[in-house]
């Protein structure tokens, strides 16, 4: 059995992000973690293992061979870049670091899509720590203008994951 939670996993792929760090091998007990910044292909990976990403190109954590593999993420927007396309949108951020699921379930359809009206309290995505399912809501009225992280995204504390543009 591995020593490292997943918020552990999490933290030092933040960590990794943050730093010139290219390449890193780590194992602990049963669990490796691999994260590569290269932007190949991944290359096939055994049975067993999952993708989690933070704003690295490629991770890979080897985990038991009775969990499930999740899809792949979809690369991460830009948030900064956004933010300057549309600067008077209201940004909704992680209101913690975990997993963001854009679907309410696997081959369903996203909570919400770009051009979207929505009112306030409507739910726009899900985070994921360690089993806890946190539902992200609109804090406005508006028109979901940029979704900055893709589903099945590793998300940090106060990350932009939607912006709303309120229309007069």
């Amino acid at each position: 059995m591995s020593d490292l939670t997943y918020q552990d996993v999490i933290r030092v792929l933040e960590l990794i992000d943050r730093s010139d760090c290219v390449d890193l091998d780590l194992a602990s007990g049963d669990l490796r973690l691999k994260v590569s910044r290269s932007q190949a292909a991944p290359a096939a990976r055994p049975a067993g293992q999952v993708e989690a990403a933070a704003d690295v190109a490629s991770a890979a954590v080897a985990a038991p061979a009775s969990a499930p593999a999740p899809a792949a993420p979809t690369p991460p927007a830009k948030p900064d870049a956004l933010l300057q396309e549309h600067p008077g949108a209201t940004p909704v951020k992680a209101p913690m670091g975990g997993m963001f699921y854009a679907t309410p379930a696997p081959g369903k359809p996203p909570f919400v899509t770009v051009g979207q009206q929505i009112r306030k309290g409507d739910q726009l995505g899900i985070v994921e720590v360690m089993k806890l399912f946190t539902p992200i809501t609109a804090e406005t009225d508006g028109v979901v203008v940029a979704i900055a992280v893709g589903n099945q995204q590793t998300v940090a504390k106060d990350d932009v994951l939607v912006l709303i543009e309120t229309r007069d």
